[in-house]
C-alpha cells in the first residue's frame, strides 16, 4: 500500500485530505468542545508548532455552512463522520489568524487592521450578501481593527435572519503580543492597557466581540475558538473579555493535539518505507523523538506525555528526504535563547536565578499555576507566574511523578529540544561560546583517557569566556562548558542510537 505524505507545518484540513497526506483523526473533541467542555468560549493553549492550527481548520470546516458541500470530502472515515452533532454545517464562520500582524510597536495597529480585513474578505467572498462591500472595505476608512470590525458585527447583525449567527474562530490571538512580550515589556502593556481613555487595541478588540456575544444577550456570535501560547494577553485585559474559560489544563482535552505514543508509532507506520531505508529502524526513529520531542504533560494526571506533532513530523520528513538519522537540532523551533531571556527579564533577579537553576540542575519546581496573569497589574510576575509563562510556552511541562507524589504541581523542562535551548541561553548569559566537533575519542576507548577534556576545558575558558564572567565564575559555568564540549564532541553524534 503507498505510503502516505507528510506536509510539514500543514495547517488545512482539506488540503491534507485532497493530497493522501498523513492525518491523525482528533474529531472526537468536536462533540467534546459541542456538549461537553462548559463553554461556547474556549480558549485552547499550547506550546508553538503543536497543531493548534489544524485543529482550528478542522473546526471551520465541520460548522461553516459553505462547507457542507465538502464535508463528505473532508470528514469521510474520521470519527465525526459517524457521530456528527446537531451543529455540524450550521454557522457563518469567520476565520482569523493573528499570526501574521506584526511584532514592531510602530506597525502593529496597522498590520492587525489589515489582519482583521483579510479575514472579512474572505468572508465576504463566500457570503456576499452577509459581508462588506468593497467600498467598506477600505482599509483608510479605519483607524484600527475594532473600528472595521464593529462594521462588519453591525452589519451581519442587519443582514442575518432569525437562527442564523456567527462562529469566530481566532488561532494564534496572542502570537504578536508575546513576541512583543519578549523585546518591550511596555509596548505589550500599552496594547492590552484597559485604562479607561487609553484602552489598548486588544483591550478594544474583544470587548468589542464580547458585546456583540450572544450570552450576554441578542448578539450575533453565538459561539468561539480561539487558540493560543499563553494566557497572559487575555488575562492582562480583565473584564475586556470574561466571557472566556481557558480549557487547556482539562484531563478531557490533554490529547486534543500533539501525539500519543501510539499515535506516532502509526504514523511512522503510514508514512516510513524501511525498505529504502535499510540501516534505519523503527526503534531507532521512536527513541530519538522520545528524547527531543516528548515529554509533554499538561495535567497532574495525564497518563501519557504528549509529543509536539509538528516537530515529529519535520523529523520524519527529513529522514525520508535524506535517508539517513539527521540530526534533531536541526528541526527548528523557531525560538532561540534570545526569546527566552526576554520572558525571563520580566521576573526579578533572584525569581530569575532560582528558576535557572532549578533548571540546570534538572529539579523539579514545586509551585501552583496561577489563575490570572496580569502584567497590567505589575511590574514583574512573580514565581508562580513566571513558571506558568516558561510551562504554557513549552520551556517546562508538568512533571507528573513528582506532581502525584507530593500533591503540588511540579515542572520539569521536557525533552532534549528545550534542553538544549534553555543551555544556549545560559551559555550566552555567562558568554560562552562553545566550539563543535572537539575530538575526544580517547575519553570513549578502553583507557578512558580525560586528558584531552581537561585540556579542552582549560582553553576554553582561558579564550572563550568573556573577562566580566571570569569575576563571578562558578561550578554552575565550569558543568556548563563541561557538557557544551562533551555534548559537542565527534563521538557523541548519533551514535547513541
Amino acid at each position: 500500500m503507498a505510503k502516505k505524505k507528510i506536509i510539514v507545518g500543514m495547517r488545512s484540513l482539506p488540503e491534507i485530505r485532497e493530497s493522501n497526506s498523513i492525518y491523525i483523526d482528533k474529531t472526537q473533541f468536536i462533540d467534546y468542545l459541542e456538549n461537553s467542555a462548559g463553554t461556547k468560549v474556549p480558549v485552547f493553549l499550547r506550546p508553538r508548532r503543536f497543531g493548534k492550527s489544524l485543529t482550528a481548520s478542522m473546526l471551520h470546516n465541520y460548522y461553516d455552512i459553505c462547507k457542507k458541500n465538502k464535508f463528505d470530502k473532508n470528514f469521510k472515515g474520521t470519527w465525526i463522520y459517524d457521530h456528527r452533532t446537531p451543529l455540524a454545517s450550521s454557522y457563518y464562520v469567520i476565520h482569523f489568524d493573528f499570526s501574521d500582524v506584526s511584532s514592531d510597536s510602530k506597525d502593529v495597529n496597522y498590520t492587525f487592521l489589515t489582519s482583521v480585513g483579510s479575514s472579512i474578505i474572505s468572508f465576504t467572498n463566500f457570503y456576499p450578501d452577509k459581508g462588506l462591500t468593497e467600498e467598506q472595505l477600505d482599509y483608510s476608512l479605519y483607524n484600527t481593527a475594532t473600528d472595521l470590525m464593529q462594521v462588519f458585527l453591525d452589519n451581519f447583525s442587519k443582514k442575518a435572519k432569525e437562527g442564523e449567527y456567527l462562529y469566530i474562530i481566532i488561532d494564534e490571538y496572542d502570537h504578536f503580543a508575546n513576541e512583543i512580550l519578549t523585546r518591550d515589556k511596555e509596548a505589550f502593556k500599552d496594547i492590552t492597557s484597559t485604562a479607561e481613555g487609553h484602552e489598548g487595541l486588544i483591550k478594544r478588540f474583544y470587548a468589542l466581540l464580547k458585546k456583540y456575544y450572544r450570552g450576554e444577550g441578542n448578539g450575533a456570535i453565538d459561539r468561539f475558538f480561539i487558540t493560543g501560547v499563553s494566557s497572559v494577553s487575555l488575562d492582562s485585559v480583565t473584564s475586556g473579555f470574561n466571557i472566556a474559560t481557558n480549557i487547556s489544563l482539562k484531563p478531557d482535552c490533554h490529547e486534543m493535539i500533539g501525539f500519543t505514543h501510539d499515535e506516532l508509532s502509526d504514523v511512522i507506520d503510514e508514512t516510513l518505507d524501511f525498505t529504502k531505508l535499510p540501516d534505519i529502524t523503527k526503534e531507532q526513529i521512536m527513541q530519538i523523538m522520545e528524547e527531543n520531542f516528548d515529554g509533554y504533560a499538561f495535567e497532574k494526571k495525564a497518563k501519557e506525555k504528549m509529543f509536539n506533532s509538528n516537530l515529529c513530523l519535520a523529523y520524519l520528513e527529513s529522514v525520508i528526504s535524506e535517508r539517513e538519522l539527521t540530526y534533531p537540532s536541526r528541526i527548528s523551533l523557531n525560538d532561540d535563547a534570545g526569546k527566552l531571556r526576554g520572558m525571563l527579564n520580566l521576573c526579578e533577579d533572584d525569581v530569575r536565578e532560582d528558576i535557572v537553576r532549578a533548571m540546570f540542575n534538572k529539579s523539579p519546581i514545586v509551585t501552583e499555576l496561577p489563575d490570572k496573569m496580569n502584567l497590567n497589574s505589575t511590574n514583574y510576575f512573580d514565581k508562580a507566574q513566571m513558571v506558568s509563562l516558561l510551562y504554557h510556552l513549552g520551556y517546562l511541562t508538568i512533571d507528573t511523578e513528582t506532581s502525584q507524589k507530593k500533591g503540588l504541581t511540579s515542572f520539569i523542562i521536557p525533552n532534549r529540544v528545550y534542553e538544549n535551548l534553555f543551555l544556549d541561553y545560559c551559555r550566552q548569559t555567562i558568554g560562552y561560546r562553545a566550539d563543535a566537533y572537539k575530538d575526544l575519542s580517547p575519553m570513549f576507548e578502553e583507557a578512558a583517557d580525560i586528558t584531552p577534556l581537561l585540556e579542552i576545558i582549560t582553553e576554553q575558558i582561558e579564550t572563550k569566556l568573556n573577562p566580566q564572567s571570569l569575576g563571578k565564575f562558578t561550578e554552575m559555568a565550569l558543568q556548563l562548558i563541561c557538557d557544551s564540549i562533551i555534548n559537542n564532541s565527534r563521538k557523541r553524534q548519533l551514535s547513541a542510537y
